[in-house]
């Protein structure tokens, strides 16, 4: 007899949710290699929005990038208490994702994604693989491929 669990067809993911500009996210969880409190950087000269400077973490030098010029967000403004989650891209570069707050680790199915289209903005939707309702809120799920590709992050590799 088969007493596998239904879910089991499906794999189960998980995201990491963060808030930017007021909306929250949803990051691949392996895709997200650290999360840190916002460190000292050194802003870089004529560097864009996007690119906000360089900092140090344990002898490695990472970007500070806010993506919320990318996705259509109104500019970002440094807060004491902003995070930074270090994410890789399959390229093999690390970026410093600047973020106004973590939330928690989601585990979703991937049927309950839903296609962006109509619920958010054309540039927004460019840089979603999808939307997944969790209780009373929107999770834009980030198709990071799409945004690591970004002109402005390109700029600088």
């Amino acid at each position: 007899m088969d007493f596998q669990n239904s879910r089991s067809t499906q794999e189960v993911q998980r995201l990491s949710i963060f808030e930017l500009a007021g909306k929250l996210f949803g990051l691949d969880i392996l895709r997200s290699r650290e999360v840190i409190p916002l460190p000292r950087f050194t802003p870089l000269p004529n560097s864009g929005d996007t690119f906000w400077g360089v900092f140090n973490l344990r002898g490695e030098i990472f970007p500070l990038v806010d993506v919320s010029s990318i996705l259509g967000l109104p500019p970002k403004q440094i807060q004491s208490d902003d995070m930074v989650i270090l994410v890789d891209s399959t390229e093999g570069f690390v970026i410093g994702m600047l973020v106004d707050k973590i939330h928690s680790i989601l585990t979703y199915l991937p049927a309950e994604v839903k296609i962006p289209r109509g619920m958010v903005s054309k540039t927004m939707e460019f840089y979603l693989s999808g939307v997944l309702q969790h209780k009373y809120n929107l999770i834009h799920i980030l198709e990071l491929e799409n945004l690591l590709r970004a002109k402005p992050i390109l700029a600088h590799y």
